[in-house]
């Protein structure tokens, strides 16, 4: 099996089992677990927390011994992990269960991008990856529809469903993905030697290149802005913008209908902006348009009084942000070398760990003592900064 088509069937795949876990889990977590807004937040940053701590060695793991093995082991975590949430439904055993989900991305975070970058030589990679989150976009589409029609009998089975469609992808991977353009870094010492070597070159690097740099300020802040939106927005939906009460449908539906516009936004604008990198590669003009929609769109989300508009900016920002992940990768991956690879996407995943980790906290506090609607408008004034550093790349004319 080719490098291309097996990267296209493990994130088409993640995004099928991925969205299911997604769109099940947040009901699961409200109406089941019955979980307040900072216990939200807290298992939001216990899956963060988790992934600063294994990130980089994982990422390592990666480099000196197999980008296959990491990915397929992380895959099967991840397996694991959702099924023991879903059969404990009380807070603690929610948050050791998202530390195992976290634990488990690390493996796969950095591992597959970079294996997918040498098995195919870094040809077209801008556009392998846009390809890869279109295709992880339709099967989102998918999963949340499955998700609904099986949620509204019983939300565990959905998640039951994923985790199978999960172990069923490590075990495809272990017969068909491939690993023959990966080059183990040679080492006469000890492993835990050999790891911190590893880091020191990943570290190093990231301090010799200007983009790199400013990118570490990039991801910190793309961080920061995340953990406070990303586990309230449904529970501002269905309570505080009443959508129980507007729409005449069972909850599960409701937010998979909206999860649903926002990977096929996704979709769309990861379409219009495909062709226009690949022949003008003015990637970070279209970070910085995507980054300053996301602002706008979180402001209209918290502070618009009329509910389908709240709603609507919600589903812009979301779309604008999954449309500039590919493109953040495209620039990590554009400016490190191959043995390094995945520990410099996961030096950066830990960056992006931290931020959200210190997000996370900030946000508790904003929980307990403000309105929601404060998150979002620390949410967005986090985002400016990010904004004013691509605008700092964009005008030094760097190239990819």
């Amino acid at each position: 099996m080719k490098a291309k088509t097996t990267y296209y069937i493990n994130r088409s795949i993640m995004g099928l089992a991925f969205n299911m876990m997604f769109t099940a889990t947040a009901l699961y977590r409200i109406d089941i677990a019955k979980l307040e807004i900072y216990q939200l937040i807290l298992i939001g940053t216990a899956m963060e927390l988790s992934i600063f701590l294994f990130e980089m060695p994982t990422g390592i793991v990666a480099d000196l011994k197999s980008r296959k093995i990491s990915v397929i082991t992380g895959i099967f975590i991840i397996g694991f992990a959702t099924v023991f949430e879903a059969l404990t439904p009380y807070f603690f055993m929610i948050f050791i269960a998202q530390v195992l989900w976290g634990f488990g991305y690390t493996f796969i975070s950095g591992a597959l991008q970079s294996w997918a970058s040498d098995e195919t030589h870094k040809k077209d990679l801008s556009h392998m990856l846009l390809t890869g989150s279109q295709l992880y976009t339709l099967m989102s589409i998918i999963g949340i529809v499955i998700t609904a029609m099986i949620g509204t009998k019983d939300i565990k089975i959905a998640l039951y469903v994923a985790s199978i469609m999960m172990v069923v992808l490590g075990l495809t991977n272990i017969f068909f993905m491939k690993e023959e353009n990966f080059h183990k870094e040679p080492h006469d010492h000890h492993l835990f030697k050999a790891y911190m070597n590893q880091f020191k070159k990943g570290y190093q690097h990231i301090k010799s290149n200007q983009v790199l740099k400013i990118m570490f300020v990039v991801m910190l802040f793309f961080g920061l802005y995340s953990e406070g939106i990303d586990r309230t927005y449904e529970i501002h939906i269905l309570d505080h913008l009443d959508f129980r009460t507007l729409i005449d449908l069972p909850a599960i539906w409701i937010l998979s209908i909206i999860n649903a516009f926002i990977v096929l936004l996704g979709f769309i604008l990861m379409q219009l902006i495909k062709k226009y990198v690949a022949k003008h590669k003015q990637i970070f003009g279209w970070l910085i348009t995507f980054t300053m929609t996301m602002i706008i769109g979180v402001l209209c989300f918290g502070f618009l009084p009329n509910a389908y508009l709240a709603v609507l900016g919600f589903l812009i920002f979301h779309a604008a942000r999954e449309a500039s992940s590919p493109l953040l990768d495209t620039i990590l991956l554009s400016y490190t070398p191959s043995n390094i690879k995945a520990t410099v996407l996961s030096t950066f995943g830990q960056i992006d760990a931290i931020g959200q980790i210190i997000s996370g906290l900030i946000m508790v506090a904003i929980g307990l003592t403000l309105d929601i609607k404060f998150i979002y408008l620390v949410t967005a004034l986090i985002l400016v900064v990010p904004v004013i550093s691509l605008i700092q790349l964009r005008f030094k004319k760097v190239k990819l």
